[in-house]
């Protein structure tokens, strides 16, 4: 390991960097080089880094003050009735691996059902128009069973969101190694291969708002907790700029008219459109002062985006990897922000997303802890306990 840090003619060189360091924790499919490669950067890292956290620097840093809120409701009865079947089912199929001592043999069959519960909780239609006509020649990940974002192919020759892929990666724990969640093969991916390309017209002929008849659609508690919250912003005659992040574009299409239709404008970012696309609206949402709200997908805007122009966030649907949100929330709250932030996680209560919130804070307890640590727990997955907290709630 001492080697590795004093080789000065190797470091000097981001090749050699990303090889022993940053290609094994993000792209490896193997949890021990996962391990290996966090290890050596803890390592570095450790001699060379102040340890600084940036909560506990917000003054020097110049930062306002940033307040996280939770926004809880229950399910309408109707959606409350739909939702109780979707679990019942995904419960009995759960206990059926478990039963049979194959749970672990089933882990991408788990992870869809996971997802099923979180989209039940958005709204209904995520899972009853999933598959309505109009939705043909589209790439559909294999995972969220969505259309992919930043879609790529494996091996076998099955298509995913990129982030997606990574999350089910690297969500495995040690000793384990993913199978495809389509075919059950041993997945394998090469994270470097481009985007593979869609036709921009067919991914907007894709959308839900187009394979629903939207002069009959109803709303969800979750779209009206979120038009409660902007509309409560506009009250206090101040001007906010909104971000509302989801991991589900078609949740973001339902919300996109929902506002639209109460008067508020909107600017949309997701993986499907190209970098000059993502720009656009970026700059749209800037330099626009009447546009109120941009959203974002989640896995095209977790990361990378400078958003100080917004103060408030909100988080549509809660994700069992706290990480996820704390990367949101900084698009606003970082350098160059002059107010104060609020970022509002929106949940349902008595749905799978009230147990995600529990996991995320024994999450975020952990991750918290490795900073003055050798183990590697930041690599912490969704370990077999966790998933029958989530479906039992035990």
């Amino acid at each position: 390991m001492f080697e590795i840090l004093t080789s000065c003619s190797g470091f000097s060189h981001v090749s050699i960097f990303n090889q022993e360091i940053l290609n094994p924790i993000t792209e490896s499919r193997y949890p021990a080089d996962r391990k290996a490669g966090l290890e050596k950067l803890r390592f570095i890292t450790d001699r060379i880094m102040l340890r600084r956290v940036k909560q506990d620097h917000t003054a020097s840093m110049e930062l306002p003050p940033k307040q996280v809120v939770l926004h809880n409701e229950f399910f309408g009865e109707i959606e409350r009735d739909f939702s109780s079947s979707i679990m019942t089912n995904t419960v009995r199929q759960f206990d059926t691996y478990v039963s049979r001592g194959v749970m672990l043999n089933n882990y991408a069959n788990i992870f869809g059902l996971i997802m099923q519960m979180r989209q039940v909780a958005n709204h209904p239609d995520l899972i009853l128009k999933k598959h309505a006509e109009g939705g043909q020649n589209v790439i559909v990940c294999g995972i969220c069973d969505e259309p992919a974002e930043e879609p790529i192919r494996s091996r076998c020759r099955h298509e995913f969101c990129r982030q997606c892929a990574k999350d089910y990666i690297r969500s495995f724990e040690d000793g384990r190694e993913p199978d495809c969640p389509r075919c059950h093969i041993p997945l394998s991916i090469d994270f470097e291969q481009p985007d593979i390309e869609q036709e921009a017209d067919q991914v907007k002929k894709n959308s839900i708002i187009n394979r629903i008849k939207m002069e009959n659609w109803t709303s969800s508690t979750k779209i009206e907790m979120l038009v409660y919250d902007l509309f409560k912003l506009r009250s206090k005659k101040q001007t906010h700029k909104s971000i509302v992040f989801s991991q589900f574009t078609s949740m973001l299409q339902l919300v996109e008219w929902r506002l639209r239709r109460v008067g508020f404008n909107t600017v949309m970012l997701d993986g499907s459109m190209t970098p000059a696309q993502r720009q656009k609206s970026i700059e749209h949402f800037m330099n626009n002062v009447d546009v109120e709200v941009f959203l974002v997908s989640l896995k095209a805007g977790g990361v990378a985006l400078n958003l100080t122009e917004a103060s408030r966030v909100f988080i549509v649907d809660p994700w069992w990897n706290p990480a996820a949100e704390w990367q949101s929330a900084d698009r606003c709250h970082r350098i160059g922000q002059r107010r104060p932030c609020v970022i509002t996680r929106l949940c349902i209560e008595d749905s799978v997303e009230s147990r995600m919130v529990l996991l995320q804070e024994k999450k975020a307890n952990m991750i918290r802890g490795t900073i003055n640590k050798d183990q590697s727990e930041a690599l912490e997955k969704l370990t077999p306990e966790d998933m029958q907290f989530l479906f039992r709630g035990t």
